[in-house]
């Protein structure tokens, strides 16, 4: 491997992480506790960053 992973595209390997970053802002980590986006206000907060981010 050795070579960047492009933003959107999967890191060519199963990790089992699940990170959201938005901007350059890391918003939901799976792999540092935040788990699966698997209630509504876990997606708020996802969609909270791209609005603003979009602002």
């Amino acid at each position: 491997m050795g070579q960047p992973v492009p933003p959107g595209c999967g890191a060519g390997e199963v990790t089992g992480w699940f990170e959201v970053t938005v901007g350059g802002r890391l918003v939901h980590s799976k792999k540092n506790g935040d788990g699966f986006v698997d209630t509504d206000a876990k997606l708020q907060k996802i969609v909270a960053a791209i609005k603003a981010a979009l602002a």
